[in-house]
């Protein structure tokens, strides 16, 4: 099914910023990290490596749900994306999308054996899309105040993503 604009809006946003913020429950509290990722759109998903044993991979498995936030101040996009937690053991993929920034926290590089993949895919997102320029906005709030009613300044919807 081809995809509709705002599905592609997010995707667009997610490949121009790969650091996300990943929002789920740990020992019974929310918990919001920032996360680099690797968007693997072909198969509809994003791409974690992370640590085997760390208690983010065992709370990403839990059946509750795991949301991740991406904003584009400059174009006033917002979205939070409801998604599916997957673990995966590929080491070609994970060698594949490795970088040296990765290496940080896998002293043992693509092979190090505390290294996997957590895919997370998108289920449901909303969004909230408005107009970039500051001055479009400051008309549009002076507007609606002139007129008494609430200003139009742009989508907010949920959208399936899958």
């Amino acid at each position: 099914m081809p995809e509709t604009e705002l599905q592609q809006s997010v995707w667009a946003a997610l490949e121009r910023h790969p650091v996300c913020m990943v929002t789920m429950v740990v020992d019974g509290a929310l918990r919001t990290r920032p996360m680099s990722g690797h968007v693997d759109r072909e198969n509809h998903r994003l791409l974690f490596i992370v640590h085997r044993e760390a208690a983010l991979l065992a709370a990403a498995l839990e059946p509750t749900a795991l949301s991740i936030a991406v904003s584009e101040e400059d174009r006033n996009f917002y979205a939070a994306l409801r998604c599916a937690a997957a673990a995966i053991e590929d080491r070609d993929l994970l060698a594949r999308i490795w970088t040296p920034v990765t290496g940080a926290w896998f002293p043992g590089g693509p092979e190090d054996p505390d290294a996997t993949l957590l895919a997370l895919t998108p289920i449901s997102a909303e969004i909230w899309n408005g107009p970039s320029s500051g001055v479009l906005v400051a008309f549009k709030l002076a507007t609606a105040k002139i007129l008494g009613r609430a200003p139009d300044l742009g989508v907010n919807a949920t959208i399936d993503m899958r």
